[in-house]
This record gives C-alpha cells, sequence and structure tokens, in this order.
C-alpha cells in the first residue's frame, strides 16, 4: 500500500514538474551583482537585464505578458542568466548610470568576465520581437555594439545596413531608420527586391516618402511579385491617416475606401466640429454589414473617447453618441483582454451620470434598453468562447 501511495506521489510530482516547465516564463537571478556574474560565468552565458521601476507602465506590462510566456523563459533561460533591477533602488541607481540607463523598460545583454554591455534595446515588444532581441545579442553582427562602430566607422554594405534598420526600427529611432534605408535605396537596392521590401513592410511606416508613391505608380508589379493581400495590406495601414485629398491620388487597393470614409469622419470631428455628419457616417458604419466590424472597433475607439477636460464641453448629440459608441466597443470588441476599452465605457458612463446630474437633464432612453446593433449583453467572454451546452434533465 505505502509502494503504491509513493508510485502515486512520483507520478503527481513529475506531472506537476512537467506542467511547470511548460508554463513558466523567465526564472530571474535572486542574487547580487556580484554573485550574477560568477553564474554567468561559469555557465558560459551572457548576462540579461530588465532594468525597470516601479511606476513604468509598459515595464509592468511586460512583466504580466511577455516575460511569463512559455516560450520566452525557455528561450532566455537557456541562454542567459536573467536579472530584473529596479533603477530607483540604491544598486540599481548604480548600475543604471553605469549602462547609461535613460528609459524604461530598458533591455542590456552584458559579457560578465569584462561587465561590457554588447547589445540593449527597451520599450514594449511582442513575444515573437523580444525572442528576436535576444537572437541578435548572440550574434555578433547583429548586436548594437557591432552595429554602431561599424556605422560610425563608415560601414554602408546592404546586408550590413539592413541589420542597422532593423537595429533603429528595435528602438524605435525613426529618423535613423528613414535615413538609413534611404541610403540603402541610393546604393542600389531595389524595392522589388525580397529582401529589401521585407525591410519596408516591417520598418518604414507612413505615406510621407516616395516608396508608398512607387509602390501605388507600379502596384500590378508589386502585387506580381508579392501577392495583392500583402501590397493591399501595407497600402492600408500606411494611408490610415494620410488626407482623403492624397489617397484619391493612389491606386485602387482594398482598404482604400474604408479609410477615405474614416479620415473623412475624424476631420469632421477633430478639424469641423461637423458632429451631425460624424454621426451619420459612423452610424452608416456600424450598419453596413459588408464591413468587418473589429477593423470598424478599433479605428472608432480613437475617435469617439472622452476625457474629463474636454467632455464637458461637447453638445448634448455628440456627448451621448459617444457614450453610445463606447458602450458598441465595449460590448463587441473581441479583444477582450484590452483594458482601455472597458475603461473607456465606465468613464463614459460616469460622466454621463455627472452631465445628468449637474444639469438636471434625463438619461436618453436608448441606454435603458439593449443597445440596437451587436451583442444585447455585456461580457467579458471571448467571442470565440462558446457557450457550455445545458445539460437536459432525463
Amino acid at each position: 500500500m505505502k509502494l503504491k501511495i509513493l508510485q502515486i506521489s512520483l507520478l503527481l510530482f513529475i506531472s506537476s514538474s512537467v506542467f511547470a516547465e511548460k508554463t513558466e516564463g523567465i526564472q530571474f537571478f535572486h542574487g547580487n551583482w556580484k554573485e550574477a556574474k560568477v553564474k554567468a560565468q561559469k555557465e558560459d552565458k551572457l548576462l540579461f537585464i530588465d532594468f525597470y521601476t516601479q511606476w513604468c507602465g509598459p515595464c509592468l506590462n511586460m512583466a504580466k505578458t511577455v516575460f511569463v510566456l512559455p516560450e520566452v523563459g525557455e528561450f532566455y533561460n537557456s541562454k542567459f542568466v536573467c536579472l530584473k533591477i529596479d533603477a530607483e533602488t540604491e544598486e540599481g541607481k548604480l548600475l543604471a548610470k553605469k549602462y547609461a540607463v535613460k528609459s524604461y523598460p530598458t533591455y542590456a545583454f552584458i559579457k560578465p568576465e569584462n561587465e561590457k554591455i554588447v547589445h540593449r534595446s527597451g520599450g514594449r515588444k511582442s513575444s515573437e520581437k523580444f525572442i528576436a532581441l535576444g537572437k541578435a545579442a548572440l550574434q555578433p553582427q547583429t548586436t548594437s555594439e557591432y552595429i554602431l562602430s561599424q556605422y560610425d566607422e563608415g560601414n554602408r554594405d546592404q546586408d550590413f545596413m539592413i541589420n542597422y534598420v532593423r537595429y533603429m526600427s528595435s528602438i524605435y529611432k525613426r529618423d535613423a531608420v528613414k535615413a538609413g534605408f534611404d541610403e540603402i535605396i541610393k546604393n542600389g537596392g531595389k524595392l522589388t527586391e525580397p529582401v529589401i521590401w521585407k525591410l519596408y513592410n516591417d520598418c518604414i511606416s507612413g505615406y510621407d516618402n516616395p516608396y508608398l508613391k512607387e509602390v501605388s505608380d507600379n502596384y500590378n508589379k508589386f502585387v506580381e511579385l508579392f501577392g495583392k493581400e500583402e501590397v493591399d495590406k501595407k497600402l492600408a495601414n500606411e494611408t490610415q491617416y494620410c488626407s482623403a485629398e492624397v489617397m484619391t491620388t493612389l491606386c485602387d487597393f482594398e482598404g482604400k475606401e474604408f479609410n477615405i470614409r474614416l479620415k473623412k469622419i475624424s476631420d469632421n470631428i477633430h478639424f469641423k466640429k461637423d458632429y451631425t455628419h460624424a454621426i451619420k457616417s459612423i452610424d452608416a458604419l456600424l450598419a453596413d454589414s459588408t464591413l468587418n466590424k473589429q477593423k470598424v472597433i478599433d479605428r472608432l475607439k480613437f475617435m469617439v473617447r472622452l476625457n474629463k477636460r474636454y467632455g464637458a464641453d461637447y453638445p448634448d448629440e455628440w456627448f451621448y453618441k459617444c457614450v453610445e459608441y463606447l458602450r458598441y466597443i465595449a460590448y463587441n470588441d473581441t479583444t477582450r483582454d484590452d483594458a482601455r476599452i472597458h475603461y473607456d465605457y465606465a468613464l463614459a458612463l460616469e460622466m454621463m451620470l455627472e452631465r445628468s446630474a449637474k444639469t438636471g437633464g434625463e438619461i436618453p432612453e436608448n441606454f435603458k434598453a439593449a443597445p440596437e446593433l451587436g451583442k444585447k449583453e455585456y461580457s467579458s467572454r471571448p467571442t470565440e468562447l462558446k457557450m457550455k451546452p445545458k445539460y437536459r434533465k432525463k
């Protein structure tokens, strides 16, 4: 009997261990700086430091959503000795000064034997980009130390410049990204080359550059080379905020008319203050069954967000419609874990109650009933999660 209990306990321990291995993220070392260096040298690894502060939003986001992922933990635990350093503690201040940390989060990859930084980056990143960051630190020719020194020495080889542009993009140096890409083209690179196209697709944003026009003017050629879906997606992404007048000069692509409609709505709201036409256009968007409603929501939520500082100045017509639109977004956004949409809706409801109390006006009747469009109930359940079937009584 004791043997059987021991076997069961062992199985449970093994099962829980396997489960833990699959679910845990980065295991941060809890010793001091000297101990971390000794450990890294002994294991022949680089040190990885996440410099953070207690008040840094992106730092907390990375800790809660990226560092905990199994694939992130598997990579970083196997390649680095990882530390989290609060840059406002006594030791943290010294290390942050030593490595010229000026923003948070900052990620530093350091050789333990000489305490020299070989690669750095920062900011909020997806798990894929965060793993790519770590991989770059392991390859001498993709580290920031190598890239910056080679650029200063005048290296303008195309392969090197591609790495330079990608690195500058990873640390959000938009001017350097643009200048580097321009230099690649100036030195003979062609937008029609797959490697250059991918770099453009990944790193060059906006419509205020010659490359978008080149794609538009040679649309059929780019579609033939890279496919209509990819080309249309790039054109649609980069023209979201350009004027309707500029957009009409471009070729026809999937998403063009949608962007024009949204830009006109934005202009009516923010520049013309023509709320009547904005409401009419937004209502038409929400009622249009041919449109992807999530795409509508993704663009609309920034246009109808209410702010306590300015909300009181909005006329009733626009104020109450904004609350209605924010309700639609909170009910129907498929990204249920985006806390901002729920915060915006809650704030709008609070402002509506305050407005009603201040003016003595009644809350519009439509807020006392289920919404006319979209989901009828407010729920935190993801759209793709189906309801559990009800069991029938025998």
